[in-house]
C-alpha cells in the first residue's frame, strides 16, 4: 500500500488607490509554468472547510496547497451530525475562515516604475489580477471552486452562496463539484502534492513552493481506470473510475452506509466511561480507539476462501454474528442487518463488560469491512458483471477514500484479504488521514481537473442532494443543470 504522508488546520480587503509611480509584476515569468490559483469551500455536511491551491497548469502539473483548514461544528449533545446546528457552524465560521485563507494568497512583488513620455504611471494593466489585503498586494484566484454535491442542501448552499458571491466580487470562474468525485480523485491531489513538495506531503512541506522544471510532466497517478472504494457517513460505493467525469457505479449499499453503521454501533457499544470528558469526538473513530485501544495489534486471519468468508461469527459468550448478504452474490451492500444484530447483542445482555464490548466492536467492524472486500473481490474476479467486468482485466490500483477510509483496521483488512486471495499485485492507495474525511483541498484539486478540461459552472447553479457519479444514472456528473463547456484553450 502506497504510503502518503498527512496534511493538516482580520483581513481587510478593499479596492487600490495606487500610489503615483508604482506598478505590480506579473506574477507570470517568462520560461516558467503558468500557475493556476483556486480557493475551495466544503460545506456538504457538518465540517466548514477552505483551502487555496495552486498547480502549474497542464496534464502532470505539481500542486502546492497553501492553506487548508477545516472546523467542525459541535455535535456532542446531539451524539451524532445535527443539521440546523451544522449550518449554523458553516454560518459562524465561513466567511472568517475565507478571510483567513486570503492572507495566504501569493503575495504579488511591487517595484517603483518609470514613467511614461507623458508622465503618466507605467503600465497598471495587472491592477484586475490582484487583491489587496491589509496593504499588501496578493495574486487573485483564477476561479472559486465549491462543493455543490451530494449532501445536505442547506449546508451545501451556505458554501455555494458564498463561492458565487466571490466570483462574482472577484470576476472569475465558479466551479461547483461533485463530493464524491473529489473523495476518488484525492489520490491524484496527493500525487501533485508530492510533485510540488519533493515528495513531502504535510504541514512541514507547506510555504516557499519550487515549481518544477519546463520539460517535467510527470503524469499523476493512479492513471485511469482504476476502482474507487469511497467509504463514508453517507455513502458505501464501489465505483469503476474510467475517466473524469464517468465512474460507473458496481456496488452500493441499499439501505444505510458503512460510516453510518460504525456510529450506530459506536453510540451503543463504546461506555460512557471510555469517551473523554469534553472531547468533541467523532463516533466512528472512536469505535476503533476502543477496539483496539493497543492500536494496530489486530491478531487478524483473513478468510482463504469465501465459503471461510460467510461463516457465522461465534462468541463463546453466548450471542453471534452473521455476516451480511451471507447467501448472494448480488453486488450490493447491506451494513443495516448487521448494525441491527449488534444492538440487539447489548439489549439482551445491558451489563456486558468492557472486555466482551471490545470483543463485539471488533467482529462488528471485522465482518462489515470483509463485507466491502467480498464485493470488490466479485468486481474483480469478473465472475457476476458482465461486459464490464471485461474491463477490469487490467485494473492495477484499487483507491480507498471517504472517511471510513481513515480507519487502519479496514485498510488492514483489504490488503490481507487481495493478498490471500490472489490479488496482492493491485496496490491500495488510501490518501493520508486528514485527506480522508471531508476537506476543502480535495474539493480544489477536482476543480483543478474540471477546469483544465474546459468546465464551468453557470452563476444560477443550485445545490444539489443526490446527484450520482455514474453516467447511466440521470446522466452522472455532467448530468446535473448548469455546465457550460469551453473549447478555446485560450480561454483557460
Amino acid at each position: 500500500m502506497r504510503a502518503h504522508r498527512s496534511l493538516r488546520p482580520h483581513t481587510r480587503l478593499f479596492l487600490p488607490t495606487l500610489p503615483a509611480q508604482r506598478c505590480l509584476l506579473s506574477s507570470s515569468q517568462p520560461g516558467r509554468r503558468r500557475r493556476l490559483l483556486t480557493l475551495a469551500i466544503e460545506t456538504s455536511c457538518d465540517d466548514t472547510c477552505v483551502a487555496i491551491l495552486e498547480k502549474e497548469a497542464g496534464a502532470g502539473g505539481a500542486a502546492h496547497l497553501r492553506f487548508n483548514k477545516k472546523i467542525t461544528s459541535d455535535n456532542r449533545q446531539f451524539r451524532g451530525v445535527h443539521p440546523v446546528m451544522a449550518v449554523a457552524s458553516h454560518t459562524r465560521h465561513l466567511t472568517s475562515m475565507v478571510r483567513e485563507a486570503m492572507r495566504s494568497l501569493p503575495e504579488v512583488p511591487e517595484t517603483q516604475s518609470a514613467k511614461s513620455e507623458d508622465g503618466n504611471n507605467a503600465d497598471l494593466s495587472r491592477e484586475d489580477e490582484v487583491l489587496w489585503i491589509d496593504g499588501q498586494a496578493h495574486r487573485k484566484p483564477d476561479f472559486v471552486t465549491v462543493t455543490r454535491g451530494p449532501g445536505m442542501l442547506s449546508n451545501l448552499s451556505t458554501g455555494l452562496n458564498t463561492a458565487k458571491a466571490l466570483a462574482v466580487a472577484w470576476g472569475v470562474p465558479l466551479l461547483g463539484v461533485n463530493h464524491m468525485q473529489a473523495h476518488a480523485l484525492t489520490p491524484r491531489l496527493v500525487s501533485a502534492l508530492e510533485a510540488g513538495n519533493n515528495g513531502k506531503v504535510g504541514e512541514e512541506a507547506q510555504g516557499e513552493h519550487t515549481p518544477t522544471d519546463e520539460g517535467e510532466t510527470p503524469e499523476r497517478t493512479p492513471t485511469f481506470p482504476f476502482l474507487s472504494l469511497l467509504v463514508s457517513g453517507g455513502h458505501s460505493l464501489l465505483v469503476h473510475s474510467r475517466s473524469l467525469n464517468d465512474h460507473a457505479i458496481l456496488a452500493s449499499a441499499h439501505n444505510i452506509a458503512i460510516g453510518d453503521m460504525l456510529d450506530k454501533c459506536a453510540r451503543a457499544i463504546v461506555p460512557s466511561s471510555e469517551v473523554a470528558v469534553g472531547e468533541n469526538f467523532m463516533y466512528g473513530p472512536l469505535l476503533e480507539r476502543f477496539a483496539f485501544p493497543a492500536g494496530a495489534d489486530y491478531n487478524y486471519t483473513p478468510p482463504p476462501t469465501h465459503a471461510d468468508e460467510v461463516k457465522i461469527y461465534d462468541s463463546g459468550l453466548g450471542w453471534v454474528l452473521t455476516p451480511p448478504l451471507s447467501g448472494t452474490t448480488e453486488m450490493t451492500y447491506d451494513f443495516s442487518g448487521l448494525n441491527g444484530q449488534a444492538l440487539k447483542v447489548l439489549l439482551e445482555r445491558p451489563d456486558m463488560d468492557v472486555a466482551e464490548r471490545r470483543l463485539l466492536a471488533q467482529n462488528a467492524m471485522r465482518l462489515a469491512f470483509e463485507h466491502l472486500a467480498s464485493r470488490l473481490l466479485l468486481a474483480l474476479s469478473k465472475s457476476t458483471l458482465g461486459n464490464e467486468g471485461e474491463l477490469l482485466r487490467n485494473i492495477r490500483t484499487v483507491v480507498v477514500a471517504g472517511g471510513v477510509a481513515s480507519n487502519r483496521y479496514l485498510m488492514h483488512i483489504l490488503r490481507a484479504i487481495l493478498d490471500t486471495r490472489g490479488y496482492g499485485h493491485i496496490e491500495l492507495v488510501c490518501p493520508p488521514l486528514p485527506l480522508c474525511t471531508d476537506n476543502a483541498a480535495m474539493i480544489a484539486w477536482t476543480g483543478m481537473e474540471m477546469y483544465e478540461a474546459g468546465w464551468r459552472s453557470e452563476l444560477d447553479i443550485l445545490a444539489i442532494r443526490k446527484w450520482p457519479l455514474d453516467p447511466n444514472i440521470d446522466g452522472g456528473i455532467l448530468g446535473a443543470p448548469g455546465w457550460r463547456k469551453v473549447e478555446d484553450e485560450q480561454t483557460l
